[in-house]
């Protein structure tokens, strides 16, 4: 028995020898102790000047990784001119590829990758240069899609950070790790510099001495000659990074090497799984109604002004309806000037002897932007107009973002002094509106009293609230009997308060003594509550919170069909957002800053999809969820307030309800190997290891559509997910295919502007730049395709934060 074990130990200790060996055949000769690769990065100036002609003081090798790094590479005190760069490999050292633009590779697909690499190699050709055959990730950032590319193009090595020694018997070629030497802390470099020993090698990256671009990489001159002294003191070996190709077969270490794939800090990344999403277009589970063309703002000066109005053509554009657009202060004294959570209208003032005064100027100048195109207002009847409120003074709030919120509840916030005053303004206003735009217009127009009275909107009690309510809604009645009239566009219900505030209004429509009638009940022609998210700061990351928000949906939900009088009742979700505040821009706040990209319009693809799924769940009339976000006139560029544009140039979240606007006709059953249904991300929100890969499908009489997104919580970097979309019930024959994308590198004017360095005053060139990335961008070439058996079959990759619509026609 011994010696069984002692032969089976032998045999296995053969294999692990002989295993280790063929690992190791794509080394060429022994790794020397001390050996060094020295790899400098972005181009800068200070290569050229000061550099190269050290490296050749010393006898050192080296390897110069070139881009056109925007937005200022013609800023030659910044960066080297071409002939500089061709200067270099006269003086004998490796000039290899930086990408273009310094892109990261983890915002581009295939043919953004080729493009990228061959703009370089076509530059170098240009100058007489080698084609490189070498490169070095920008900021670290990888692709499992380049290897592929690399390799046919004949790349040796490519270089990432991580801040360890390269082991060629374990590292991938196209993984190789380095050390950085930006910063003071000349301890450090030394010490990594001494890790060149045992079969490793040390590679260092190193940007300006200075950087005169970026200062925040800069290693100092002092410092950057000492390293050099220290080698050469140390008899290190330096070589460049294709100069690795003496001691290593980079083709074999490939085949012998698994293509781990590192993140910026050289941890391993794991790929995905291939997600399968089956669509049965033969069993529809709804219409797709337009739940998402509402849209709403607190600021109403904002309608009418540059800016606006193209951002509400835009929107009239997206939608095969008319979209409805709801704002607060419409009712707000003052003299219409705009400002962060506030405006005005001076619809009301009363004369000396305390005789009302209805000037309807700028109330007509709102709504008149919105008929002009097809718009309709959600119309909120508020706030409370100085002459009428029981608190007047103070009245206009000076609130800024790091304010206090508090401090905006001001006299518009308080009861009105004189009811039957209020409700005499409400029957004027909606007389007006039938008299200027025609009774068939107003009836369709949505009408409410308020906004979030049972929080400090209302500075008054919830009876004084349904008085109000009372009050107003026999007034718009008397004015209009076929008017739609609503409320209570209380807080989000999943707070227990907010829940018994609803119930409560709720059960005061069905039977409440009317205090404004005398009589049982009041009139109630739709339902409306809020719901909000949370985002915060985890670590080093946004995290948001999702299933808050859809916690506030489905509570809503379930309160309303609680209640079989009003269970039939359209719903509208009057504010139906990531969280509460528009008007906190991300200088203050942070965590808001996930408005300005990829986040934000991922986010809003999977809540608008779980809101559909709740109210199919419980059977309720869910006819359209307002979207709290609009423009700030005038505000800096990409400043993180929730906004769907900035300075007149849409964000990547607006070309999501393009998307939506494409859909329509019945809603599909989806199913598959999905991680995330309706009911968990309302109870976990999206938090596991997995993100959440899923689908919105619809068909129509001669199209359908298909909505794919990848949202995770956790606003990090992560890679792209295969999905494979298996779809049935479609009819036979050709279609074509046209694939649209919102991810870092498409339909995205925020990338666009941060790689022209984030300019606030961009010029002429540069907006006309942003107009043109700013729109909904299709992502490759349409296609056709032939279903079998009513069956067709779709293969693709969507980036984390990405949202895919393919559209098929026939």
């Amino acid at each position: 028995m011994m010696r069984r074990s002692l032969l089976l130990l032998l045999v296995c200790i053969c294999i692990g020898i002989q295993s280790y060996a063929q690992s190791t055949d794509h080394l060429l000769k022994p790794i020397p102790d001390k050996l060094v690769v020295l790899t400098f990065d972005d181009g800068v100036s200070t290569h050229a000047t000061y550099v190269a002609p050290l490296l050749k003081k010393y006898g050192f090798g080296g390897s110069f990784y070139v881009c056109e790094f925007p937005p200022d590479f013609e800023d030659k005190h910044k960066y080297m001119t071409w002939e500089q760069i061709r200067g270099l490999h006269d003086l004998g050292f490796e000039v290899a590829n930086h990408t273009g633009r310094h892109t990261h590779l983890d915002e581009v697909d295939e043919v953004g990758i080729t493009r990228e690499l061959e703009y370089i190699e076509d530059r170098c050709a240009q100058y007489g240069i080698p084609k490189p055959n070498t490169f070095a990730y920008p900021a670290y950032y990888t692709n499992p899609k380049a290897i592929p590319i690399m390799a046919k193009k004949g790349y040796t090595f490519a270089r990432i950070g991580g801040g360890r020694p390269y082991d060629p018997r374990v590292d991938h070629p196209y993984f190789i790790p380095s050390y950085s030497t930006t910063g003071d802390d000349k301890l450090r470099v030394l010490e990594a510099i001494q890790q060149a020993r045992d079969g490793k090698i040390v590679v260092l990256t190193v940007h300006g001495v200075p950087d005169y671009a970026h200062d925040w990489v800069t290693t100092p001159r002092d410092l950057f000659e000492a390293y050099l002294q220290y080698l050469r003191d140390n008899q290190y070996k330096v070589i460049s990074l294709a100069d690795l190709a003496e001691y290593i077969d980079p083709v074999a270490a490939r085949k012998n090497i698994p293509a781990t794939v590192p993140d910026p800090k050289g941890k391993p990344v794991v790929l995905p799984e291939t997600v399968g999403i089956n669509i049965d277009y033969g069993k529809t589970v709804g219409d797709m109604d337009p739940v998402y063309a509402w849209f709403g703002h607190d600021e109403p000066n904002y309608t009418y002004m540059k800016d606006g109005r193209k951002l509400l053509s835009g929107l009239a554009d997206l939608s095969p309806v008319p979209v409805y657009v709801r704002t607060h202060n419409l009712l707000t004294t003052g003299d219409g000037s705009p400002a962060l959570k506030w405006g005005s209208t001076n619809a009301y003032t009363e004369d000396e002897q305390g005789r009302p005064v209805y000037d309807w100027t700028i109330v007509d100048k709102i709504f008149d932007t919105y008929v002009e195109r097809g718009m309709k207002p959600l119309v909120e009847i508020g706030f409370m107009p100085k002459a009428l409120s029981s608190k007047p003074e103070p009245y206009r709030h000076d609130w800024a973002p790091g304010n206090p919120y508090g401090n905006i509840y001001t006299g518009w916030a308080y009861p009105p002094e004189d009811y039957t005053k209020w409700a005499e303004l409400v029957y004027q206003w909606v007389r007006h509106a039938v008299d200027r735009y025609g009774k068939t217009e107003v009836e369709s127009w949505y009408w409410e009293p308020w906004n979030e009275p049972n929080i400090g909107y209302w500075q008054g009690t919830t009876e004084e609230y349904l008085k109000l309510y009372d009050y107003t809604a026999d007034a718009v009645k008397r004015a209009l009997p076929t008017a739609i009239i609503g409320g209570p566009h209380s807080t989000g219900p999943s707070w227990d308060k907010a829940a018994e505030f609803l119930e409560t209004f709720l059960q005061h429509c069905i039977d409440g003594k009317n205090y404004a009638t005398g009589e049982s009940g009041a009139p109630l022609d739709f339902v409306a509550f809020h719901a909000k998210g949370g985002p915060k700061f985890i670590e080093d990351h946004v995290q948001m919170n999702l299933g808050t928000q859809m916690r506030d949906v489905s509570r809503g939900f379930e309160i309303v069909a609680s209640f079989p009088a009003w269970k039939n009742l359209p719903i509208v979700i009057g504010e139906s957002d990531p969280e509460g505040c528009a008007a906190c821009s991300m200088d203050v706040y942070p965590h808001n800053g996930y408005r300005n990209g990829t986040m934000y319009s991922s986010y809003t693809a999977a809540a608008f999809a779980r809101k559909m799924a709740l109210a199919d769940h419980f059977g309720v009339n869910f006819k359209g969820a307002v979207t709290w976000a609009f423009e700030f006139e005038d505000q800096p560029w990409f400043h993180g307030f929730r906004d769907l544009a900035t300075n007149g140039i849409d964000k990547p979240v607006l070309n999501v309800f393009r998307m939506f606007g494409m859909m329509s006709g019945r809603r599909a059953a989806v199913s598959g190997d999905l991680a995330y249904d309706f009911r968990t991300v309302r109870d976990s929100s999206v938090r596991g290891a997995k993100t959440d890969v899923n689908a919105l499908a619809t068909i129509g009489e001669h199209s359908a559509e298909i909505m794919v997104w990848n949202y995770h919580d956790d606003d990090r970097l992560g890679p792209a997910v295969p999905v494979n979309l298996n779809l049935s019930g479609l009819p036979d024959g050709k279609m074509q295919v046209q694939h649209y994308r919102v991810d870092a590198t498409h339909s995205n004017a925020y990338t666009a502007w941060k790689k022209m360095g984030s300019p606030q005053y961009p010029n002429s060139r540069q907006v006309a730049e942003l107009e043109a990335a700013s729109g909904l961008e299709l992502l490759e070439n349409p296609k056709w395709e032939e279903t079998q058996a009513g069956k067709l079959e779709l293969n693709i990759s969507i980036p984390r934060q990405g949202v895919s619509l393919l559209k098929l026609r026939w």
